[in-house]
């Protein structure tokens, strides 16, 4: 049923991006893949179609203008008309939509009947025994500094609602930046020699069996002196204090492996990206590591 759900979710998302954008132009696409790169949706055999053929339209490599999931011709290119409509109709799409809705119109609701305004006493008002002498009207219980001091009471009262109702508002509002502290691994480094023994290291703070998702992405050799740093330590912050010259020396070339972490659950998801370099040292950048800056790599082992 996870599995079906999943696809069903990968499913809608290609569907609802293809109506929404271009593909024509690939700034598009480099930040649909961009955000596919950290959020790992689109894993199955239909989402790997669908990021090739995006990117080949963008970069105008000649396709087969067929359907990426059924192989029938699509006006776009990308998706049939067919599929569209099947998708977008679907029960599965309207229930989504639905609770997308509910979730962004549903405010707090504040039980007035719990408050009472203080009663106001109206002035009575007596009139003369003889007509004819408007001059001689006497008014008893009318005072100009009372009707203040009850208005002043009702102005008072209504901007105490108003704070409450504030109040409870950003008391439901969740915090989504937390600060927190940089992790450290307790793990010493171990080094590794292939892509499996990489993944091993991590899996030993990432475990599959608490959620977590290990996916192998490249091997690359840039930028491999931020291994330098102390742990816990920005690299970032260091590297943006050196000098042109200082920087061509902070850096040097040696294999690094670079894998993708998820932990995607029903309501919230943690994406992130490892970096392990051949002693075993790890770095890790992501809601993993520091709620502050997510796009800050840190020495983690």
């Amino acid at each position: 049923m996870a599995d079906d759900n999943k696809l069903k979710q990968e499913l809608l998302y290609m569907a609802s991006i293809t109506s929404k954008y271009d593909f024509t132009k690939m700034e598009v696409v480099e930040g649909i893949l961009r955000l596919e790169n950290e959020r790992r949706i689109l894993d199955s055999v239909f989402g790997r179609r669908f990021k090739t053929r995006i990117f080949d339209i963008a970069a105008g490599v000649k396709i087969d203008d067929t359907c990426v999931l059924c192989g029938q011709p699509a006006d776009n290119r990308v998706i049939c008309n067919h599929c569209m409509e099947t998708i977008l109709g679907s029960e599965y799409a309207k229930n989504k939509i639905k609770t997308k809705q509910k979730k962004r119109f549903s405010l707090p609701k504040i039980d007035f009947s719990k408050f009472k305004l203080p009663e106001i006493k109206l002035p009575k008002i007596v009139l003369p025994k003889s007509v004819g002498k408007p001059e001689e009207k006497q008014v008893e219980g009318f005072s100009a500094k009372k009707i203040l001091q009850y208005a002043t009471i009702i102005c008072l009262t209504l901007i105490l609602f108003i704070q409450t109702w504030l109040v409870s508002i950003a008391l439901t509002l969740p915090d989504y930046n937390p600060v927190v502290e940089a992790k450290v691994s307790v793990n010493e480094p171990v080094a590794v020699s292939d892509v499996d023994t990489a993944k091993a290291q991590l899996e030993k703070d990432f475990p599959a069996d608490q959620g977590y998702t290990i996916t192998f992405a490249r091997e690359d050799t840039d930028y491999v002196g931020r291994f330098l740093i102390d742990k816990g330590d920005c690299c970032v912050e260091i590297e943006e204090q050196l000098t042109d010259e200082e920087r061509y020396d902070y850096f040097f070339t040696e294999p690094v492996f670079i894998f993708y972490i998820s932990n995607i659950e029903e309501f919230s998801a943690r994406v992130g990206m490892a970096e392990v370099n051949q002693a075993g040292s790890i770095l890790v950048m992501g809601s993993f590591n520091d709620g502050r800056r997510t796009d800050s790599f840190y020495k983690y082992r």
